[in-house]
């Protein structure tokens, strides 16, 4: 995920504190695919999750050399999609002021599509840097991403990591409320835990029904 990002990112995507709770924990999602972001205010932190994530990659089994060299199957393209308006702060009000401060109504979603990656191969994980476009509220911008890439008990290859972002490089400037006297700082950071599940694609429908 994320005027209004995973970048996850996803994200830059929760943008108000309320004063006057506590910090917020959050329970782990069900799904295996978890986006959520951290940031703070002169007041309090906060923390925000996605309820949905929508996550896309094909694979290309014809580029064996690099599956070889990289220790995971080769990836032609890929994208990942938040809706914004399933993002949760844990309090309501809170969350209404962050769909407001996305522009949620004139763009619903938040998005990443892959651009490049490079792998630097490990014994039990690897770490990859990966290239691409993140929108948020309808700017779109180019960003890397590090992460790591490993292998759950269940044997799915996970993408694990975390991106700092400047809210105001996607057009958003830094909530007030209060009169001023709450005021959300300008990064927050989107960390994000996804499974990638390559599938060959020869229409090429699976990213672009995410974009």
């Amino acid at each position: 995920m994320i005027r209004a990002s995973i970048l996850f990112v996803g994200s830059s995507l929760a943008l108000v504190a309320c004063a006057s709770r506590p910090p917020v924990t959050l329970p782990t999602p069900m799904s295996s695919d978890r986006i959520w972001v951290t940031g703070s205010s002169n007041i309090r932190s906060f923390s925000c999750r996605a309820t949905q994530v929508n996550v896309s990659a094909e694979a290309a089994p014809e580029l064996f050399d690099r599956t070889k060299a990289d220790g995971l199957p080769a990836v032609r393209s890929g994208a990942l999609q938040v809706p914004v308006r399933s993002l949760d702060c844990g309090i309501g009000l809170q969350n209404a002021h962050m769909f407001e401060t996305l522009d949620a109504s004139n763009n619903p979603s938040i998005s990443f599509t892959l651009s490049d990656y490079e792998v630097d191969r490990g014994d039990t994980a690897s770490n990859v840097r990966v290239q691409g476009l993140l929108r948020i509220a309808g700017t779109e911008r180019a960003v890397v991403v590090h992460g790591t890439v490993f292998r759950n008990p269940a044997g799915e290859l996970i993408l694990r990591g975390a991106r700092a972002i400047d809210i105001r490089e996607f057009g958003i400037k830094p909530p007030r409320r209060f009169l001023g006297l709450l005021r959300v700082r300008n990064e927050v950071t989107v960390h994000f835990e996804v499974a990638v599940r390559p599938l060959i694609d020869p229409l090429g429908v699976l990213v672009s029904a995410l974009q």
